[in-house]
């Protein structure tokens, strides 16, 4: 684990140890609208900022309830699902970054908690957070990115292995073709798009806030892929990093223990990097 300006490991579980808890309430669903739908939000905890949880690619709010109920202990969380996952409504058939973005704002700004939020986003969630906080960087007090989707990540892999950008656009095709009509098959198709692009509309560099990445360095170089592989993981080790150097306070952990779901294999570690942003916002 690397920090910025000293923050060791020591001084870092200090801080978690001093942080004082809140009474966490039970989960309950309730359906938000934002507009011509709405949206299935889990609400625990008490205090602030609030932690909004962004799930990964296709994924319902299902994936971030065990994360948002431990640190509802510690401040409200947020646990919801985009428009067409889960319980919430289908929505538009836009399923797009930008679109998911203006929704999360919709919902964020429909319920009684007040910005600015810590922002937790796993695999493609960062995408979608990373572009709320060029949109609405009043709205954003902290970040964590969880072993996060890179829009040039494909881009870059392809650039060392010719081979990786046809085997990619296989498999996420193979995907589509055989997801039903709706939001899973346009966020597949969506992320397909941003990664022939490597960019996304309206995305700026991160701003200097409270930070906390954590990328696996799991890997196998027996591997068919190039991003599974030592020589892979240290490409997206890189790629992390440059959202870590925009920060004057962050620490980026990084673990061979986890594969991509983190939260899953190690979800101390997750909390961990959780309360480190929490703390630092606080103390501001």
């Amino acid at each position: 684990m690397s920090a910025r300006r000293g923050a060791t490991r020591l001084g870092l579980v200090g801080a978690i140890l001093l942080a004082l808890p809140c009474t966490a309430s039970a989960q309950r669903h309730e359906l938000v609208s934002v507009g011509d739908h709405r949206l299935d939000v889990v609400r625990e905890g008490s205090g602030g900022p609030a932690v909004v949880f962004e799930t990964g690619l296709a994924d319902s709010l299902d994936t971030s309830l065990p994360m948002a109920h431990t640190m509802s202990e510690f401040t409200t969380t947020i646990a919801y699902s985009r428009a067409g996952f889960g319980r919430s409504d289908a929505g538009s058939p836009d399923h797009s970054v930008a679109r998911e973005v203006q929704d999360l704002h919709a919902l964020l700004h429909a319920l009684p908690i007040k910005p600015p939020y810590i922002l937790v986003a796993h695999s493609y969630g960062g995408i979608i957070s990373r572009l709320y906080v060029s949109t609405y960087p009043q709205d954003v007090a902290g970040l964590v990115l969880v072993d996060a989707t890179h829009e040039q990540q494909v881009k870059q892999w392809a650039a060392i292995d010719s081979t990786y950008g046809s085997a990619f656009r296989a498999v996420f095709d193979s995907m589509a073709a055989h997801a039903p009509p709706g939001a899973r098959a346009a966020e597949i198709r969506e992320t397909m798009k941003i990664q022939a692009a490597g960019a996304v509309p309206g995305l700026t560099p991160l701003p200097d806030i409270p930070m906390a990445i954590i990328t696996s360095m799991r890997s196998n170089d027996s591997s068919q892929y190039i991003n599974d592989t030592r020589r892979g993981h240290d490409l997206w080790r890189a790629m992390h990093d440059e959202w870590f150097r925009r920060s004057r306070n962050a620490i980026h952990i990084v673990t061979t223990r986890s594969g991509h779901d983190i939260a899953g294999d190690e979800p101390a570690l997750v909390e961990m990097a959780i309360r480190f942003v929490l703390d630092r916002v606080r103390s501001q």
